[in-house]
């Protein structure tokens, strides 16, 4: 139905997750659903794109030379782009998954740069970021992968990195500045891990476990080592003019985010000796170290995944003009041509975002003039259907059918909406002709018979069942 209106598709991992599993088993945005759930959404549409599409060509050959001149043809075959979440593993996983993908008709395919265990919905918290590193792994599989079937399908490099709050590893430099450490010596030799270890043992739980990690959190006083060596320089008892001069130092030095070659700096050029910073200390009892999200952070991600992609999603937490202008900014600095995505997403406020009805009304216009090439809704769909359904359901109940008449079919006429004709929108009359070419040109089964929905027209039959004996008579 939108495909008259909208030039792409996006099949949701949220929506597949919640209502479409391949085990039936409905649940949050966790990608914990076999991952062949969103290829088998894809081929469901796929394959209704491809009848839809055959239907309308039967039923324009159907038609007069000049009624089908003037009959609007309508494009089902619009590309699919399908949620591949974090690739569902290793990278052999991410294989097999753009190789279902492929073979089920999508023709994009974007992987986000989460963990795949502890995957969560990108408006939802406790994100925990892959590296940089394992990432690039990812889309480098999945780009060999739709090489080696011979396919240009578009991939997507989407980053959680403005909220994420959370990262498994320090493997890769390029993480480094944004990974929080322990400021305070005082914890040296008590890590939050082991606390919460004494605690459990102790009989501590819950609440009280929680209190313990707020308390030791507080406590830590967390900072990057970058805002560490800057407070370390403004507390030195020097005069402004050096501290400043050294500040400027420590700013040129920014682009070489190696902690260990900055720890280094700071210790013998900046008069920085037994600068306390420690980012083992504060790491979660999964082992996972502290992150600061934000919209550098995913500048930095947007600009080392751009070469292996062919666009890049930063996923946001609020519809904002100016963040999506220093997100374009940021990655088109290193990458001037790159091709932006733009999650429109429900989950936003829309009416608490500031903005006026005219500025929301004018948001995907503004953003597209900033490179945002590729805008979408992710459950446009779940959210119309859910509206529909349950407002029809209560008047339902309440009227009977004369709520049906009013809410549903008179205003399928008025709008000439084709599931007017249901019978016909899936394919009768399609059916119905085939069954009369096969048989001569009538039928005494056919499905949309005279005081049915409506009558079909046997002109598209006797070229097709020309041709048919014709060709059977040659070979």
């Amino acid at each position: 139905m939108m495909a008259k209106y909208l030039d792409s598709i996006y099949v949701s991992g949220w929506q597949c997750s919640s209502t479409h599993t391949s085990t039936n088993e409905p649940g949050p945005d966790l990608a914990d659903y076999p991952y062949d759930t969103v290829p088998n959404k894809v081929a469901h549409l796929f394959l209704a794109q491809q009848f839809h599409d055959r239907k309308q060509r039967e039923a324009r050959m159907s038609l007069p030379r000049a009624a089908r001149a003037s009959t609007p043809y309508v494009d089902y075959l619009r590309p699919i782009i399908a949620d591949g979440d974090t690739g569902f593993g290793g990278v052999t996983t991410t294989v097999k998954l753009c190789k279902l993908f492929v073979e089920r008709g999508a023709a994009g395919v974007h992987i986000e740069d989460q963990s795949s265990v502890t995957k969560k919905c990108g408006h939802m918290a406790g994100k925990v970021l892959v590296s940089v590193s394992e990432h690039i792994d990812r889309l480098v599989a999945a780009r060999l992968q739709f090489d080696v079937m011979g396919v240009a399908t578009v991939l997507i490099a989407r980053t959680d990195a403005v909220a994420a709050n959370l990262i498994q590893t320090n493997v890769d430099s390029r993480d480094h500045p944004f990974i929080l450490g322990c400021t305070n010596p005082n914890l040296q030799g008590r890590s939050l891990a082991g606390v919460l270890a004494e605690a459990t043992a102790a009989g501590k739980s819950g609440p009280e476990l929680e209190a313990i990690e707020n308390e030791w959190i507080s406590a830590a006083k967390l900072r990057t080592f970058s805002e560490c060596v800057v407070e370390g320089i403004r507390s030195l008892s020097i005069g402004e003019g050096e501290k400043q001069r050294r500040l400027g130092e420590w700013a040129k030095k920014h682009d070489d985010s190696n902690i260990e070659r900055r720890r280094k700096m700071a210790e013998t050029q900046l008069g920085l000796e037994g600068l306390f910073w420690d980012w083992d200390l504060p790491r979660t009892r999964e082992g996972f170290y502290r992150f600061q999200g934000s919209v550098e952070a995913a500048v930095v991600r947007g600009r080392a995944f751009s070469p292996h992609a062919d666009l890049i999603w930063v996923e946001t937490s609020r519809p904002d003009v100016a963040e999506c202008a220093a997100l374009a900014e940021g990655v088109k600095a290193a990458h001037p041509e790159m091709m932006l995505a733009y999650n429109l997403s429900p989950s936003f406020n829309w009416d608490a975002s500031g903005m006026t009805d005219e500025a929301v009304g004018e948001f995907i216009p503004t953003i597209a003039r900033l490179g945002f090439c590729w805008q979408f809704i992710t459950l446009a769909g779940f959210h119309a259907d859910a509206l529909v359904a349950d407002t029809f359901a209560k008047d339902f109940a309440r009227r009977g059918m004369l709520a049906y008449l009013e809410r549903i079919q008179r205003e399928e006429r008025k709008k000439k909406v084709e599931t007017l004709e249901h019978q016909k929108w899936s394919g009768a009359n399609y059916y119905d002709r085939v069954l009369k070419t096969v048989q001569g040109g009538i039928s005494s089964t056919a499905a949309m018979a005279k005081g049915n929905q409506s009558t079909s027209s046997l002109f598209f039959i006797y070229p097709l069942l020309i041709f048919y004996r014709e060709t059977h008579r040659r070979y």
